[in-house]
Parts: C-alpha cells; structure tokens; sequence
C-alpha cells in the first residue's frame, strides 16, 4: 500500500511543481474546449427551437396522414373525419387572392403555437381571420372586411369578403404565414375562400381508437377519397407517421441551413482543438526536455521507462480533465451570451427556447479535451523515456544543436505536399468536394512536416533586416533558428489560423465577385423599367403580343412558313416613356444614376411573337451597369440575351440569330448579357432594325453602393405602379449575394480568432520556456553589457520574426487553398473571377505582428528580471 502511495506521489509531483509552466497548454485546452462545448450548446438550442417552431402543429399528432409526391385532397380530409374513433383533423393546406392588381395574399391554418396576439382577439367564427403585421400594416384593422379576388380558372376570379379579427405576430410559427401580408384562419374558412384546396398532410388526434386499426382505416379511406373511387386510378402511396415521426421528418427537410451552421461551427471548433493540440505538444516537448536531469534521475533510482511515460501521461490526463471542465463551463456561458445575442438579431432560425444543456453538450467536450490533450502528449512520453540514467551524472550543458534534418522527414513532406496537391488539383477540374477537402488536409500536414526547414530559413531570410538593429537583431535571429523544431511547433499554431482567414477572405471575395459577374450576365443592371406594349392601329390585338420570356413566344413548328417580317410589321409598339419619370427616379433616395433607353419589339430567329428589345449606347450605359466588359461588348452587330433567351432559343455566345423589326431584318453575333425578359441591341442597330417603332420606353437604374436595398425597391415599384411601369431588375440577388458572403466571412474571422488567440498563447509559452531554458544564457549576456532594454528587443524581434513567417506562409497556403477551393465548390461552368482583399491582408499581416509583440511581453519582462551576477555565478 506505502508503494503504491509513494508511486502516485512522485507521477503527480511534477505536475503539482511546473504547474506554472504549463499553465499555457491548459488555457489552450480551456479555449478548444469552450468553443466546442458552446458550439453544441447553440446547435441544441438552434434544433429545438426548429423544432418548436415548424413541428408544432403535428409533433403532438397521434397520426400524421400525407401522400407521397401529391397532396391530400379535400374529400380526404372529410373522409378522415368522419371515421369513428377520429376525435379532430387539422389539416395544413393554403390559399391565395389578390386585393388588387399583383397584390397577392396568402392565407393557412391557424398555428397551434408561436403566434403573438397584438390586437384584436383569435378567430371564433367561419368567415374570420387573424392578419400579419404586414397586412395590417396596408391599412387594415380588427373589424373590417378583407375583400379578395381568388382566381378560379375561369376568366373573372371570386370576390370573397372575410372579416378581420385581429391582427398577430406570427413569428417563426408557420413560414408560409411568417413573411410578407398573411392570414390564418380556421379550416372552414379557407375551404370557403378555396372549394378545391388541398393539404400538405392531416394531423389527425385519434379517440380512443386502436393505433393499428386507425393506420388501416386512414389509409384505406385516404386512397378512396384520392382516386375517388375509381378502380382504374393508379392508387397512390399513402404514408402515415405518428407526430413525432413527421415532425423529425419535416425538421430535417427544413434545416439545411442548420445543417450547414452545425458543419461551420463544429469545423472550426475541431481546428480550435487542432490549434491546441500543436500548443500542447509544444508545450510538453518543451518542459520534459528541462526535465531531462530529473527524469533521468528517475531512472536511477530504479524508475522504469512504462513508470516515466505513465508520469507523462498522468499529468496530461489531469490537466485535460480539469482545463476541460474550466472550458465547459465557459463555453456554456459563451453560448448563452450569443444565443442572447441571437434573439436580438434576425438570424432565420428560432431561439425563443431556452437554453439546451444536455449530458451531450457537457460529456463530450470533456472527453474530447481530454482525448486532444493525452494524444499530444504520447510523442514527448515516448521521447522522455529514452533519457539515459547516465544522463543524471553530466553536468547540464547548452541544449543540443539540432540543425540536422533527416531526410525521411523531408521526403515525407515533399510525398504528401505532391499527393495533397495534386488531389485538390483533381477536386478542382472534376468538382470533387471530398477529394479537394482530403487534398487540402493532406498537404497541410506536409507544410506541417516540412516546417522544420521551411520556418528556420525563412526566419534567417527575414532576419537579414533584424541584424541591422545590432547584437539584439543577430541574437534574435540566431535564437529563433537554433532549434528547428521548436521554431517551427511555434509557427505552427499560428499558420493554421492565418492560413484559414485567408483562405476564407480571398475565397469569399472570390467567391462573391465570381457570382456577381454572373448576375450581371443574366441580369447587367440593378433596375430595368419598362413601359407595356400596346397593339399597332389597324393589327390583329393579339399578334405578336409580347412573351415577356426574352425570346419570343416558341419557335416555329416543323413544315410552318412563318412570315417574320410581317410578324414585326404587325407586332406591338412601346409606349413613350413619359418625361418626368427619369428625374423622378432619380430622386429616389440610394438611386446614384439613371440612363432612359430607347426600346423598341423584335421577332428572334424563327420566334411565333415580338420580344422587347433595349438599345445601349455604350458611351452613357456604363454609369448605370455595373460591367464595364459586359458594355463595351455591344456592338452594332451583337444581340444580347440572358441565359434563360439562350436556352430556349438554342444558342450560345457567338452562335448568328437572325433579328428582324419593322424595318429591316440582320443577323448578329450572340453575346451573354441580358436585362431580364428583354435582350440587347445598339442603339443604332435598334433604329436600323425597328425604325419608327423605337420609342424611349425605359429606363436603367443603378444604386449606389450604401443604399438599402429593400426602402430603394419599395420606392421604385411606388414610381412604377404611378406610371404603369414594369419594374426588373437584380438589385436583390446581388443585394443578398453580398451580405452572405460579408455575413460569411465575418463569422468565420470571428471563429478562426479562437484558433488565434490560442497560437498567440503558444507562442508566448514558447518564447516564456525558451526565456526559462536559456535562464543562464541571458544572465551571462547581461553580466557582458546587454542591457534591459536590448533584451526586451531581441525577444520582441524574434517573436515578430516567427509570427510574421507564420503570416506570410499561412497568406500564400491560404490564397493557394481558396483558389483551388473556390474552382471546386462552383458548377463547371463558371468562370472564376480571382479577387484578394487587400486591406483584410494587410489586416491579417498586422495582427500576426501584434501577435509577436504580444506574446514576447511577458517572457520579457521574466527574461529582464535575472541579475548579471546570477549568471557570474552560474558560469
């Protein structure tokens, strides 16, 4: 029993005595661990309140009735109804009316949760219904009349009156319900409005039936009422579910974008704990060998090399075990804080719940930590054993020079460099997301390998203008350098964290400047409106009416004789633009310029109708389109046509298209540009080809950079619907684009920070430990005239060094990694437009120097502290 105590003892002895030293490694572990442990705390949270929110109305359900690929009919429903041991149905089924011209409503079932009552009171008769705040925001009020025009088919729609009860806060309770003018109302209300509406599915609530019986008899008398009877129908497939099935069901078709926040979250917290791991290593490699004499001691009084690796071992299992519960009790606070935070802002996804802390959530980063931080710690075991009891007896000496390089490790390296590489180089041309993502892994880990050269030379390169500073620059360079190994475990932290940031800010630029150019193929400006065409005096009305699909109405038929100039002769005119409606645009506030263009109907190819045509001047249409390129290919013998106008056509950039007008026919050369259903002419080739058809009938518009988008677009359909105007445009998808991507990387920045902050800790306990090492060196080096000052300069100039060739490797990694990257993730098809963000560069350029000045701040102060007669002595 005294054995096995005094064994314990001296295993637990080292830890409880260097505490201190590996304080850094812990407060990696801390960080790793808070950062995973609030990443599952907010994707709990996250998941139950999608849970609460699209589940409610089914999650309690009994039974939950639904065809698969179709939806339920009316007659189903009733069906179900009436069955005996059916207690209630709710079904989940919507309508729609108009209130006016394209003022479209949408009407659903009254949530059975989340809605927020802010006026009125709650439905209680048919013919009632609860509006949304947008709709009530039109003018309406808890006790009058909604009239609505429900289309049926048939030339005039139905007027349905239904009286307003009041007026609700829908929230995230039904999404169909929770955007734009909405109403719930009780089923009998919407089978008013609608006699043919269908269900998405029937929640049924069973009373007192049998589960087994109720599923044969729901099922029987939904394909009845689905087929209506016939014996020839083919039956279709019905599903029943009980509510909880159908609720994990529907959340998990409803959560992609959970999906892909769970994915960023918990990838990052893995690169936090990866960060830490390179920090732990360090750390431990670093102290053990300090602790060479006294473990070889150990070995003379008779430990053996399982006793000094278990020793090892024990302590990372203790320090993983408590800086892993020290960081699940922050990281639950820090989810708690941005779950506060989240409820402030409109992030899409519920969070009214509480907060979710389960056993997962405080479990598994306990046992990851743990996991991450014994792991790290097996390669310095492994070294520490190998320490020779005649180790103890020589007196302790300067650490061993450790420039030699094996050659397996650099061909290591090189293998998995050239394998990595090549695998994204595959990703890239083949679209291989999994290939690019193991290519990327793989290679990094021989940036990894290879660091013991790559970060000693370039710290020598970049040190040739430290030397100018004096003896501190030369010591500088020469302690960074005088150990490979610890030089580049250093780096290291800091590389993975920078190499990411970029990779994200030149991917997302990238990425974003790569779609946008797509936009403006398909759509070259923010706004286009249009007048309507009328009928030409003395033509059939409907002749070459307008398509408004930008290419016609459909080709011609095989053995057809289509007469496309006399279509044209016959075809609409545009109506005159009327004069004031230019300014009155460009009053509009967050509208920076406004261009009015000639518009004019042309017939395409072998087209059945007229199709709007635009005529650019390039001179004046660059202040209102966004691509320079794109304006400068007009031409006087091009036609531009969106993407959409060349797929129905059947041609591709640079393909001929016969275009023919009211006054001549030509034909031109196909370009890539399109203004939503209309397509692009010169304006010279427009006047050649429709004469005096061509009226100024439109105009272009372009926002300026700081607008809002949504106030600008309310603005312009205002001036549209006072003037009759067509409004189109892109200003939305570019809109949303942009703040995706922006929204992108700033919470990928603001994630990576964790891996950085840990590399600033690792840094600075390499830079403490070093101080530590060469407590003899620097007391000699003062005790021969070098001076505070000169030290703190030469231990800040070597922090620099390591973490400025940390920024400019992980830069040129990371931009390597985004453009491969980027060209794997988009359709084969695009052309990707390369875009580096300069200014975030220098950004991430600065903060790795901060970094370097940060980290040596307190091993400087320590290194500052030792007296020149201490190293006297010890000479």
């Amino acid at each position: 029993m005294t054995s096995r105590w005094t064994t314990n003892g001296w295993m637990t002895a080292g830890l409880a005595s260097r505490g201190r030293r590996l304080l850094s490694a812990a407060v990696a572990i801390v960080i790793g661990v808070a950062f995973l442990t609030a990443s599952l705390v907010v994707l709990a949270t996250a998941k139950a309140g999608v849970e609460q929110s699209v589940a409610a109305g089914i999650q309690d359900a009994d039974l939950v009735v639904s065809l698969e690929g179709d939806s339920v009919p009316a007659a189903a429903y009733d069906a179900v109804a009436a069955l005996d041991g059916v207690g209630s149905v709710r079904g989940e089924g919507y309508v729609s009316g108009e209130r006016g011209p394209r003022d479209w409503v949408y009407g659903g079932p009254l949530p059975v949760s989340g809605v927020t009552l802010l006026s009125g009171q709650m439905p209680a008769a048919d013919g009632e219904v609860l509006i949304s705040t947008a709709l009530a925001d039109e003018g309406l009020a808890p006790g009058e009349e909604l009239e609505l025009a429900v289309p049926t088919g048939a030339e005039e729609a139905r007027s349905t009156s239904l009286t307003v009860s009041g007026v609700a806060d829908f929230g995230g309770a039904d999404i169909m319900l929770s955007y734009g003018p909405t109403f719930a109302a009780s089923d009998a209300t919407l089978r008013e409005i609608d006699p043919d509406l269908t269900y998405q599915l029937l929640a049924v609530e069973l009373s007192g039936a049998d589960d087994a019986a109720a599923r044969e008899a729901l099922t029987a008398a939904v394909r009845e009422a689905a087929t209506g009877g016939r014996e020839d129908a083919a039956e279709p497939l019905v599903l029943v579910q009980t509510g909880a099935e159908a609720a994990e069901e529907r959340v998990a078709s409803l959560t992609g974008d959970t999906a892909v926040f769970a994915a960023i979250l918990l990838g990052f917290g893995a690169v936090a704990l990866l960060t830490a791991a390179i920090v732990i290593a360090n750390t431990f490699t670093i102290t053990l060998a300090q602790r060479t004499a006294e473990l070889a001691l150990l070995r003379c009084v008779g430990a053996t090399r399982g006793q000094v690796r278990c020793q090892v071992v024990l302590e990372a299992v203790v320090l993983g075990v408590v800086a892993s519960v020290v960081g699940v009790g922050v990281g639950t606070g820090v989810g708690a804080g941005l779950l506060a935070l989240g409820r402030r802002v409109d992030l899409g996804i519920p969070l009214e719940v509480g907060l979710q802390v389960g056993a997962l959530s405080l479990a598994v980063p306990v046992v990851v930590g743990t996991l991450v931080t014994v792991l790290a710690s097996l390669w310095p075991a492994v070294r520490a054993t190998r320490v020779s009891p005649l180790a103890a007896l020589r007196p302790a000496g300067p650490a061993a020079d450790r420039r030699r390089v094996g050659w397996v490790r650099l061909g290591v390296a090189v293998l998995l460099v050239g394998a990595g590489a090549a695998a994204m180089v595959y990703a890239a041309t083949e679209r291989e997301i999994l290939a690019g993502i193991a290519g990327g892994v793989v290679s990094f880990a021989g940036v990894l390998v290879a660091a013991v050269v790559i970060v000693p030379a370039a710290v020598h390169g970049l040190g040739l203008a430290a030397r100018v500073a004096g003896v501190p620059g030369r010591l500088a360079v020469d302690n960074a350098v005088r150990n490979p190994g610890r030089a580049a475990a250093t780096s290291a932290a800091l590389l993975v964290g920078v190499t990411l940031i970029t990779m994200t800010s030149v991917g997302a630029a990238t990425g974003q400047r790569t779609a946008l150019g797509e936009i403006d193929r398909a759509y070259a400006v923010d706004f286009l409106l249009t007048t309507d065409g009328e009928s030409r005096p003395g033509a059939d009305a409907g002749a070459g009416a307008d398509s408004g699909d930008g290419a016609g109405s459909g080709a011609a038929a095989d053995g057809d004789d289509l007469d496309t100039a006399a279509l044209a002769e016959s075809g609409p005119l545009p109506v005159a633009l009327e004069p004031s409606v230019p300014d009155t645009l460009a009053a509009v506030d967050g509208i920076a310029a406004v261009t009015p263009v000639d518009t004019a109907y042309v017939v395409l190819g072998e087209s059945w109708g007229g199709t709007r045509a635009v005529g650019l001047d390039p001179a004046t249409a660059g202040d209102t389109m966004r691509s320079e390129t794109l304006v400068a290919s007009v031409g006087p013998d091009t036609v531009g046509l969106s993407n959409l106008g060349m797929v129905m056509l059947e041609v591709e950039p640079g393909d001929t298209l016969p275009v023919t007008g009211a006054a001549g026919a030509r034909d031109l050369t196909v370009i890539e540009l399109g203004l939503g259903s209309s397509v692009v002419l010169h304006e010279d080739t427009l006047a050649d080809l429709a004469g005096d058809d061509v009226r100024t009938g439109g105009a272009l518009l372009r926002l300026a950079d700081d607008a809002e988008v949504a106030a600008v677009m309310s603005d312009v359909n205002d001036v549209a619907d006072d003037h009759g105007l067509l409004a189109e445009g892109a200003a939305v998808e570019r809109a949303v684009v942009v703040q995706v991507l922006d929204i992108l990387v700033m919470v990928t920045t603001a994630l990576l920070g964790a891996a950085v902050v840990i590399a600033v800790v690792g840094i600075a306990n390499t830079l403490s430990l070093s101080v530590v090492e060469r407590h003899r060196e620097h007391a000699l080096l003062r005790g021969l005239g070098l001076t505070r000052g000169q030290m703190r300069g030469m231990l800040l100039t070597e922090g620099v060094l390591l973490a400025l060739v940390s920024a400019v490797l992980g830069l040129l990694l990371g931009l390597g990694y985004a453009v491969l990257g980027i060209q794997t993730l988009l359709p084969a098809d695009t052309t990707v437009q390369l875009a580096v963000p300069w200014a975030r560069v220098g950004i991430i350029v600065g903060l790795a120097l901060v970094a370097g000045v940060l980290a040596s701040v307190l091993p400087a102060r320590r290194a500052t502290r030792v007296s020149p007669a201490e190293g006297l002595a010890a000479a």
